[in-house]
């Protein structure tokens, strides 16, 4: 108890919470609210005056800027007398605001009354109309019987007539009742004080059942709403489809609702959710690192995937996807008002020109989840880097399935597309924000750093770099496998295919883009599998060059197996864990080029591959355009396992640091084009037509 300072959207007390104390604001102001409703108390209210000592908190008690109160223990009614006893030279000042926060309050009440009257009054017309508006957009028309049973609210009147004009009064006198009453007597001043806490307790007693109502009304007519509001989501559609003023003429209203009502889910699920997120949406602080903020996103992202689960499994039967709900599938909008109109605006547009790739390569989050769900692909792997089989394996060890349930789940579409929304889609989701400690899985406009526009990752804008890093490394993407034909006598030849990565949009604004999987479960001729952010707050060449950094250590080390480290065995990531480990002791580098490669194994706390990926960004970006940046041994290193192309191979020639390099690697592909040019000749001698897979490895080497 005493004096305690607050910052700014600070929680005082929390609905929910135990009443022990009372305040007085000396300083700023509070802000009192419950159920989405709320009044400001002002310096010299008193906090808690409506609550019962030993109870829950009725309202919710928060900073609305930087403020001071002076805290009294509250054990019995009496104490709030006690309390002005001992402020006799502002009991004044508590005795006008008491007198203000009856009036605030019966006006807040009086407003509440009529907002659900008005929501009343509108059931009837909304019934009438919702049967026209069903048909229009093809949907069955659905009788909802409990609606015939909804009386309208009741008002109760917390105040007598008298009373309530003796406060208004007594309110609109406030500095002559100061001057002339109030400070005449602290008792006085109690007994306003006093008379205004019964006030209050009455009118808090009204709107508890008024509130009471309402959780009532919405239970009774949320399943008709929220299938108004889908009908009227794709009737709007309808209507934008046709309409010439383009993304300046949506008008999104309770998205929210259009989605629940989608996903058609648990009722308790569903109300949880949209309970979460109206709190999330309500609060100033909701991308915080306080507890309560972490609190609040922790229950969006609850329920979040369970939703998506049942809209994207409804939306696979539906031939006419409401754009909410698209807007949902691909970017995780969920609120209108929590997104913001421009931005709402912004992804409507971006949803209805999306443009899928045509190689089914580069994909959104949606579209990823239905090739699972086809069973076309197989699930990622999870966060243990188990593929799906091998963690349904595991579960029959732990006793968690038994072998009918394995087998079931082997080829079951639902099992598979759970378990990639639980691994890939939640856990690299939240990944690619970066942030883990603020990450929220819906669309905030918070969260918002940089224009829609720029941020926005197209299939496109990935493809153009797929095709500028191999003009740069264009063996990034190949992987050797052994081609034989006996029937033209070739035996056995190695060849190298180009295998281009898939590439996951994921839904959020985001800065980071990370490898979740290098091959497909233990076939190393399959896609490897990006996740990035489909806002994208960094520059997408360096987040994506340094993703190609992290595919090239990853994938030698898969290709190498145990011996991914053994320098006795060659291999980009042996030679390169050789040269961090023993850089003391090797003469080729200058003690300056030592001092720099010891600070940088200190800046990546001595993780290899992360030094190799800053190396490999160098290497890329600088050292492709004559502008040196690495030291000899890593410059020898990169230019052996991940040689430029034929193109700037030939820009580089004359370059003291990479002729002999180049002259090392044109020497060591024409050893390798010989054989292979001369089974070429031999086959053609025969007479046989030479196979695609021939001629595309020769000129593989000459690049």
């Amino acid at each position: 108890m005493g004096l305690i300072t607050l910052n700014s959207n600070q929680v005082i007390h929390r609905s929910g919470d135990k009443v022990e104390s009372l305040e007085i604001v000396v300083k700023g102001s509070v802000s009192v609210s419950a159920n989405g409703q709320s009044i400001t108390i002002g310096t010299g209210g008193i906090l808690g005056v409506a609550e019962k000592p030993g109870a829950e908190y009725i309202f919710t008690y928060s900073a609305n800027e930087d403020s001071s109160i002076f805290s009294y223990a509250y054990t019995d009614i009496s104490d709030i007398y006690k309390v002005v006893k001992c402020n006799p030279k502002i009991a004044p000042i508590l005795a006008a605001q008491s007198v203000k926060t009856v009036v605030l309050s019966l006006d807040k009440y009086n407003d509440d009354y009529e907002t659900i009257q008005s929501e009343y009054d509108r059931l009837d017309t909304d019934r009438a109309s919702y049967p026209m508006m069903a048909v229009s957009v093809g949907m069955d028309i659905e009788t909802f019987p409990e609606l015939d049973d909804i009386e309208p609210p009741v008002k109760e009147y917390a105040l007598s007539e008298w009373q309530e004009k003796y406060f208004r009064s007594l309110n609109s006198k406030e500095d002559l009742m100061k001057k002339a009453c109030y400070c005449c007597s602290s008792d006085i001043a109690n007994g306003f004080i006093m008379n205004a806490v019964e006030a209050l307790s009455f009118i808090s007693a009204c709107r508890d059942k008024l509130w009471e109502y309402k959780r009532g009304f919405q239970k009774e007519t949320g399943k008709f709403y929220q299938t108004m509001q889908l009908a009227k989501a794709k009737s709007d559609d309808l209507k934008r489809n046709g309409s010439d003023d383009g993304v300046l003429s949506i008008d999104i209203h309770n998205a929210l609702n259009t989605i629940l009502q989608y996903a058609d889910t648990d009722e308790e699920v569903t109300e949880n959710f949209k309970k979460a997120v109206t709190e999330f949406k309500n609060s100033p602080v909701r991308n915080d690192t306080t507890d309560e903020s972490r609190l609040l996103r922790r229950n969006v992202a609850k329920d979040f995937y369970s939703i998506y689960t049942a809209v994207f499994l409804r939306s696979l039967k539906d031939p006419h996807v409401p754009s909410e709900i698209m807007m949902f599938l691909m970017f995780g909008f969920v609120d209108e008002n929590l997104a913001g109109l421009e931005n709402t605006r912004q992804l409507y547009a971006l949803m209805k020109t999306y443009t899928p790739d045509p190689e089914g390569r580069v994909v959104t989050i949606y579209e990823w989840l239905k090739k699972i769900y086809s069973m076309e692909l197989e699930p990622s792997r999870n966060e243990f880097d188990e593929d799906y089989f091998t963690a349904l394996r595991t579960l029959k060890t732990n006793g968690e399935i038994s072998e009918e349930q394995m087998e079931f789940m082997k080829l079951n579409p639902l099992e598979r597309l759970k378990f990639e929304i639980k691994n890939l889609f939640a856990l690299g989701n939240r990944m690619t924000f970066g942030r883990p400690t603020t990450f929220v899985p819906v669309f905030d406009a918070e969260n918002v750093i940089r224009p829609l526009e720029s941020a926005y990752i197209t299939t496109q804008r990935i493809n153009d770099f797929y095709e500028s890093i191999k003009t740069i490394d264009f063996s990034l993407f190949c992987r050797q496998t052994i081609y034989s034909n006996p029937e033209i006598g070739i035996t056995q030849a190695f060849v190298d295919e180009d295998i281009m990565p898939y590439t996951i949009l994921m839904p959020n604004m985001g800065s980071r883009a990370s490898l979740w999987q290098e091959i497909e479960g233990k076939r190393r001729t399959t896609p490897a599998r990006f996740i990035i952010s489909i806002f994208n707050t960094e520059t997408l060449e360096d987040v994506m060059i340094r993703l190609c950094g992290e595919f090239r250590w990853e994938m030698c080390k898969t290709m190498q197996g145990v011996h991914w480290n053994d320098v006795t065995d060659p291999s980009l990531t042996s030679m390169f864990c050789d040269y961090l480990q023993f850089y003391k002791k090797n003469h080729s580098l200058s003690t300056d080029m030592k001092e720099k490669l010891r600070g940088d194994l200190k800046r990546y706390s001595n993780n290899f591959k992360n030094v190799f990926i800053a190396d490999y960004i160098s290497y890329i970006k600088f050292e492709s355009n004559s502008s040196p940046r690495l030291n000899k041994v890593s410059r020898e290193i990169l230019f052996t396992y991940c040689p430029f192309s034929r193109e700037y191979r030939e820009k580089l020639v004359d370059s003291p640091i990479y002729s002999e390099l180049i002259k090392k690697h044109s020497a060591r592909t024409g050893s390798l084009a010989r054989p292979l040019s001369n089974m070429i000749r031999k086959v053609r001698n025969e007479g046989n037509e030479v196979p695609t897979e021939l001629l595309d490895q020769f000129d593989y080497l000459q690049k």
